[in-house]
């Protein structure tokens, strides 16, 4: 479809515009934004952590923590405690009503106690010792080391005081290394008993999904996943009253802002240390728990009065507020001594956990902000319990998106429409604005919606538009410069170079197709049909364009036939004058007909339509020169032309002009109105002899002047002179007609009729003025007589007879002729240029002599003879 030169301008034309492309920008940044990889993330986890710490504290909750801190170490001894410490302080907060307790650290082994396998071993072989006094002193040494087992024995301690307590939660720490438990195979009891199994978690009837979360509503992605456990050893953990993972993930920078309600292992969910911890408190169940969706589509937990909005993996922002924590911190120690009054935990949630930072594992929340696992804990069940919660609200990614539309709109339709400062300023107060409404829902309201795709979309629009604008105007520099180039230089006939800046201006714009047009209309006035062609074929890939059509298929045949003349024969590219709407031209000037044929090329009708003055151009063809001689050719013709063109002589025809075009050279010359001499060469038709010398004394001025200005007409003719229908004579082709010479008798061929030519000119010796004179002195005795000098039945014999024969007296020819006359023919004609008049300016006083004896009527008297050659 594309291929469409109409349907392809258009596309870029629509591309090409600043809505598309801000349109275009807007859905590419919307994927990007929803995907995994957003490369604008670490600026949108900088703007939550810097906000996100302004945030209140949770709502007034009963969250107590046990802190083993620095304190504690010291007072009691190095981590780890024994067993038995702990035991206690789970025994003092059940004594004083703790209504949960979740104990942070992990027993994932039993104790190794070397003294009770010792006794263990004791009362092995105490059993199979016979006492004195029987069974009864047996069973007195059994009792006496069952009593000092027990009291060596650790995690019996522990054990009985978790199982007494009957509230305590015990983590659970998943691994994403390691080898999980095939799907074939059965999990340990306790880990079932404290997991969900994914396909039938149960869907909250009560939260069903509005309509717009029906219609828009996103599968949860990928829950965090784990494939090997850690828990604590059995016999404790049969004790717990639940189990949570204690799994704290940490976002690619390092820093904890999500903890995940649920991991999936083995195909079974398991709840957060402090979603059990809650669930506890609550009174509740596992099974309690309950999913569904909010009103836009996006997935939240539901425990019996409690709606937990969560993202797609079932992850819950951190709101870890220092002074909130600290508030609620007693340490282990304050416990132990009893130096706190224990009654305060009654009715209360208590988490224990070891957070001397030197022991134990600390995360960075927010920029500056670390803090210990029970920490982090006790923070997230706050945030699970209170309505004080950071979040992600379910409407957030829709605002976002508006925001986006928003920003779009302002770029697409308002920033084109004024000026880029203004636009530019009103931009950022849009930004600012937008940053500053996003700050406040982060600080005032823990909504935490993200700002920087609407911040980068108007940053990258703005540039976009911008440099979009910039190029436009740079394009239309450059689109005005090179079509105003082109138009100087074809206006100077450089059509090549016009041609070249015309093609770098794009031809969707209908003023460059005008132009191209008209620049190929000029190459068909100048016979460069090729190019014509290649300039209609550019214009046609943009779709039909006025008579384009028609003029190819017009130049085609002609454009054929000059190729083929190329290859073969050569010949002038055809004129086309009668048919072709344009006029062609050589240089400035338009060709209006063929009116004859010179020595060396067409002779045209020619306008200058600079002063709509009418002129004679002659050309000279390059098609007929031989290649290797068209370079001197050339040479010769612009230098003879260029000293004819400063002859100014009312007898010598004006040169206006001379120029080139890529076939032929040409000059532009005075259009003469009248005839020449050739008619008036023949008996019937002659002129009155007074009438001859009138028109041979003209000719003689013409020449006289060109020999005194180093100019050597070298074919005086009668085709050359022209008498006007005024009266007035004119001299033509001065220095001009003898510039093929040299390319045509190389190939053994005499240029024009050899019957003026003087005896030197013949035999190829250098020329000067002397052979002018010899060559109107045959004109004048072929004026006089009707008859030629020189005669022969080839070219040969007419040579021959001009170098060795002498030409019949012109008394015996025409001897009416004035004795004057024929004397100065006589001498014109002699064999030798000395014998001739020195100059043409001698010849002139000579014939003004002998019209003053016609004029006088003086008698005639006999001429006298001219030494004859042998």
């Amino acid at each position: 479809m594309l291929s469409n030169p109409k349907i392809r301008s258009i596309a870029l034309k629509i591309l090409a515009s600043p809505a598309v492309r801000i349109a275009l920008l807007t859905a590419f940044l919307m994927a990007v934004m929803s995907s995994s990889h957003c490369p604008w993330a670490p600026l949108e986890n900088a703007h939550y952590d810097l906000w996100a710490g302004y945030f209140r504290a949770p709502d007034e909750q009963p969250i107590e923590i046990v802190a083993i801190d620095q304190e504690s170490l010291h007072r009691f001894g190095d981590w780890p405690w024994p067993r038995p410490r702990i035991a206690e302080i789970v025994r003092i907060l059940s004594a004083h009503g703790a209504a949960a307790q979740g104990i942070c650290l992990l027993y994932e082994h039993p104790d190794q106690n070397l003294g009770v396998l010792e006794i263990k071993q004791l009362r092995e072989k105490a059993s199979e010792q016979k006492w004195p006094g029987g069974k009864r002193t047996a069973e007195l040494v059994d009792h006496l080391l069952a009593a000092a087992e027990r009291d060596l024995n650790q995690d019996s301690d522990l054990i009985t005081a978790v199982r007494r307590a009957k509230n305590v939660v015990l983590p659970i720490r998943f691994s994403a290394k390691g080898s999980t438990v095939s799907g074939n195979e059965t999990l340990p009891g306790l880990l079932v008993i404290n997991s969900l199994k994914a396909e039938t978690l149960p869907v909250d009837e009560r939260n069903q999904a509005g309509l717009l979360g029906q219609i828009f509503a996103a599968a949860p992605g990928a829950l965090s996943s784990a494939q090997s456990v850690k828990q604590s050893f059995d016999d404790l953990a049969k004790k717990a009253g639940a189990m949570g993972h204690v799994n704290i993930h940490e976002d690619p920078d390092g820093a904890v802002r999500r903890v995940p309600l649920l991991v999936d292992y083995n195909g079974r969910l398991f709840p957060a240390f402090a979603l059990q911890m809650a669930i506890k408190y609550l009174d509740a169940q596992l099974w309690d728990l309950k999913i569904g969706n909010d009103f836009f589509g996006e997935p939240q937990l539901n425990v019996k009065h409690l709606l937990l909005p969560t993202d797609r993996r079932y992850q819950m922002l951190l709101n870890l507020n220092r002074e909130w924590t600290e508030k609620r911190t007693y340490t282990a120690a304050e416990i132990l001594d009893g130096t706190i009054d224990p009654s305060i935990f009654k009715g209360k949630i208590v988490l224990l956990g070891l957070t001397d930072p030197e022991t134990a594992q600390t995360y960075r929340v927010r920029s500056r902000v670390k803090a210990s696992a029970v920490e982090i804990h006790a923070n997230l069940l706050a945030g699970i319990l209170s309505n004080v919660r950071l979040s992600r609200p379910p409407w957030a990614h829709w605002f976002e998106m508006l925001a986006m539309l928003y920003f779009a709109f302002f770029l697409a339709f308002v920033l084109p429409r004024v000026n880029a400062t203004i636009g530019g300023a009103i931009l950022l107060i849009f930004m600012a604005t937008w940053y500053g409404m996003g700050a406040i829902l982060l600080v005032g309201y823990g909504y935490w919606v993200k700002v920087f795709a609407p911040v980068v979309l108007a940053c990258l629009g703005f540039v976009i538009l911008q440099w979009t604008s910039i190029s436009r105007v740079r394009q239309n520099e450059r689109l005005e410069a090179n079509k105003a180039l082109g138009l100087s230089y074809q206006g100077q006939g450089m059509l090549d170079m016009a041609y070249d800046k015309y093609m770098q201006c794009p031809v969707q714009d209908d003023t460059v197709k005008d132009l191209l047009y008209n620049l190929a209309l000029d190459f068909e006035r100048k016979r460069m049909f090729n190019r014509a062609l290649s300039i209609y074929e550019h214009i046609r890939a943009d779709g039909p364009f006025k008579d384009i059509d028609k003029r190819s298929e017009r130049l085609k045949p002609l454009d054929s036939a000059i190729s083929m003349n190329a290859g073969g024969s050569r010949s002038e590219a055809p004129l086309m004058i009668d048919d072709t709407g344009i006029k062609p031209t050589f240089g400035r000037y338009e060709i209006l007909q063929e009116i004859g044929r010179g020595s060396m090329g067409t002779v045209y009708l020619g306008r200058d339509p600079k002063i709509n003055r009418e002129v004679a151009i002659k050309t000279l063809a390059y098609a007929e020169v031989a290649s290797d001689e068209l370079a001197e050719v050339k040479a010769r013709f612009f230098r003879e032309a260029e000293s004819a063109g400063k002859l100014a002589h009312p007898n010598i025809v004006s040169i206006y002009d001379v120029g080139e075009e890529h076939d032929m050279a040409y000059i532009a010359m005075e259009l003469l109105t009248g005839t020449d001499l050739t008619h008036h060469c023949k008996v019937g038709d002659l002129l009155p002899f007074d009438s001859v010398l009138d028109v041979i004394v003209d000719v003689t001025a013409a020449v006289a002047y060109a020999h005194a200005q180093g100019v050597v007409h070298r074919d005086i003719k009668p085709g050359n002179i022209m008498v006007l229908e005024d009266g007035r004579v004119k001299v033509t082709d001065f220095g001009i007609a003898h510039v093929m010479d040299a390319s045509q008798t190389s190939e053994g061929v005499i240029l024009g009729t050899p019957n003026y030519m003087s005896p030197e000119q013949v035999n190829g010796e250098p020329l000067d003025g002397r052979s002018d004179l010899f060559s109107l002195g045959v004109v004048f005795y072929e004026l006089l007589s009707g008859a030629k000098p020189f005669k022969g039945d080839s070219i040969s014999a007419i040579l021959y007879a001009i170098n060795h024969t002498a030409h019949a007296p012109l008394a015996e020819i025409a001897p009416e002729a004035p004795f004057c006359c024929e004397r100065i023919v006589n001498r014109l004609l002699a064999k030798t240029a000395d014998d001739r008049f020195a100059t043409a300016g001698d010849l002139l006083e000579a014939l003004k002599a002998c019209r003053a004896e016609l004029i006088d009527a003086a008698p005639r008297v006999e001429a006298y003879d001219t030494p004859q050659e042998p």
